[in-house]
């Protein structure tokens, strides 16, 4: 049974978000579980052991932690812009949103469809430094205009920051509701490169996914689908995550650490969640503890432990982290524009071994950041002294 939830969460200002964080003692229970991984001993057995498990395929995935991967966020953005767009003469005829990187499903746009809203749609990146540069489309029409992606507007190049200067210009002397939304990243670059915050006004995102939401949200998907009498069961002790704890039915303290680990953005955790479920193989000779456990199941699939991302060392690591905070900041990105803001991409093979290594997946001609290793991407940046954004 889920967590009941209160009404409708609204978007919050931006520099309000707050990571969810393990606390202290947990902190040191995970340290020490590391630490008692690393020097276990051959008979300390998990519940159910890795190699009884295979990853659940894509089909069961697809129905018991069914796409999109943006939770109720939909509802949360409807839920903060209603009455704006209402307004005759708001305050401001400007919004913005800002959101983690990661958003494969278009939150922003796809609220803007549905909504009916108009799109402006984002010009070619190959136009961005071209000679004969971009022709900004009129912005004076009646409705709500959308742009839901301002990081396509621009490429970190000499030249290519024109265009992204006309749009705010435009933007600036609009009468129109206009909402704009842009990743974090590339929020926190145009910020310096080219005053985009003295312009549009303070940036709005949602509330962290916390514990709580994670379990309600899960849940929900979980008894969506087509199973029966699903399971979700640790392979450390066989315990039921979605079952709650205690007199104040708190969430399962495997949500807290994925909150924690997914920095409380629903697309990292949906991702990290897929990843971990396992199906056991039908194996006559499986445990009779591990049988006893499931026998009431309609369906058991197994959580394993949080999938560990690292990126490349040594000699490699300086150029990997060039390659990955240019992702970020660019969203879905070809090798030919990558090159065009990175010369040093067109020299090396780092982007394959960091497409290797499970830290940037490719789709079509684009590559990406794979949003579960969006953690490990940003705490490694962070590290490294890289300008960061606010999220």
């Amino acid at each position: 049974m889920p967590i009941e939830q209160s009404t409708v969460a609204s978007f919050k200002p931006l520099g309000d978000y707050k990571a969810p964080s393990l606390p202290a003692a947990d902190t040191l229970q995970l340290l020490g579980e590391r630490l008692r991984l690393l020097f276990s001993k051959p008979d300390d057995k998990p519940f159910i052991a890795d190699d009884r498990l295979h990853r659940s395929t894509l089909k069961m995935l697809d129905e018991v932690v069914a796409p999109p991967a943006c939770g109720p966020l939909l509802e949360e953005l409807q839920a903060t812009l209603e009455g704006w767009v209402t307004q005759r003469e708001p305050l401001s005829w400007l919004k913005l949103i800002v959101l983690p990187p990661g958003d494969e499903n278009g939150v922003v746009e796809t609220w803007a469809s549905a909504q009916g809203h108009e799109i402006l749609p984002p010009p070619d990146r190959s136009d961005l430094i071209s000679a004969a540069g971009v022709e900004l489309p009129k912005l004076t029409d009646e409705g709500v205009l959308v742009i839901p992606q301002l990081e396509r507007w621009f490429l970190r190049h000499r030249n290519g920051l024109h265009a992204v200067r006309q749009l705010l210009a435009e933007l600036d002397v609009t009468k129109r509701h206009c909402l704009v939304s842009c990743n974090s990243w590339a929020w926190a670059f145009l910020c310096k490169a080219v005053g985009a915050d003295l312009i549009l006004p303070d940036a709005l995102t949602f509330e962290a996914y916390d514990a709580e939401r994670l379990h309600g949200w899960f849940s929900q998907l979980s008894e969506a689908s087509t199973h029966t009498d699903l399971r979700f069961r640790l392979t450390q002790n066989g315990e039921d995550v979605m079952m709650l704890k205690g007199e104040d039915k708190d969430a399962h303290e495997y949500f807290t650490r994925l909150a924690a680990r997914s920095l409380g953005i629903p697309w990292v955790a949906w991702r990290l969640w897929r990843r971990s479920l396992r199906s056991s193989s039908d194996d006559d000779e499986a445990d009779s503890e591990v049988k006893a456990v499931a026998q009431d199941d309609g369906h058991t699939l197994w959580v394993s432990a949080l999938e560990e991302f690292s990126l490349p060392g040594g000699a490699h690591n300086e150029a990997a982290l060039l390659v990955l905070h240019a992702i970020l900041i660019h969203g879905a990105i070809t090798l030919e524009e990558l090159r065009a803001v990175l010369p040093l991409v067109g020299e090396s093979n780092i982007l394959s071994a960091l497409i290797s290594a499970g830290l940037v997946e490719r789709k079509d001609r684009q590559v990406t950041c794979f949003p579960a290793a969006y953690p490990a991407i940003r705490s490694g940046l962070a590290t490294a002294g890289f300008s960061m954004d606010k999220l």
